[in-house]
């Protein structure tokens, strides 16, 4: 009796554990996905680049041309009054653990406004975890794909499914 007692708290506990522990999961790579792009929007490399992939890092040429290739795009940006309007952050799919890491694909969208109107890209973040969770990468896959993204990365789980990409929606001005 106090076996089979044993059983069902055990069957009932372990999934409401680990859905927990994968809610807290989502919550830490919104937390850091939020955090890396404030930082990407007020062109703060240092802090934006510890969310980036080492991988990534070295295929962007390390980080004084990763630093470069960002503030150019941030003074571009500035030069043709481009600015961000919202950035929104999904929730991420399955966390599957693959190869001693934590992986997921995370839906974002940006939104900019410019001369020409209102600018939305959707877009997918693959974010990869080799401390359980604690601290999240993030990799944009409108930027890195294929074979670029497998040689940058190689160890990403064959299961991670990327969505098609979308083109960007243009919403133009209207002149009244």
């Amino acid at each position: 009796m106090k076996l089979t007692k044993f059983f069902l708290v055990f069957v009932c506990v372990i999934p409401v554990a680990l859905r927990t522990a994968s809610q807290n999961r989502s919550t830490t790579i919104k937390v850091q996905a939020m955090n890396m792009a404030t930082a990407f929007i007020k062109n703060d490399f240092n802090t934006f680049v510890k969310y980036m992939h080492p991988g990534i890092i070295a295929l962007a040429g390390r980080k004084e041309k990763m630093k470069a290739k960002m503030d150019s795009a941030y003074q571009s940006m500035k030069r043709f009054g481009i600015n961000f309007k919202r950035y929104w952050i999904g929730d991420p799919g399955e966390i599957m653990n693959y190869k001693s890491q934590l992986q997921a694909v995370l839906p974002v969208s940006i939104t900019l406004i410019t001369t020409l109107g209102e600018l939305t890209v959707e877009a997918s973040m693959i974010v990869i975890s080799d401390d359980n969770g604690k601290n999240w990468w993030f990799i944009d896959t409108n930027v890195y794909r294929g074979d670029q993204l497998k040689d940058a990365v190689t160890d990403i789980s064959p299961e991670l499914v990327l969505p098609p990409r979308k083109e960007p929606k243009l919403v133009p001005i209207r002149n009244n």
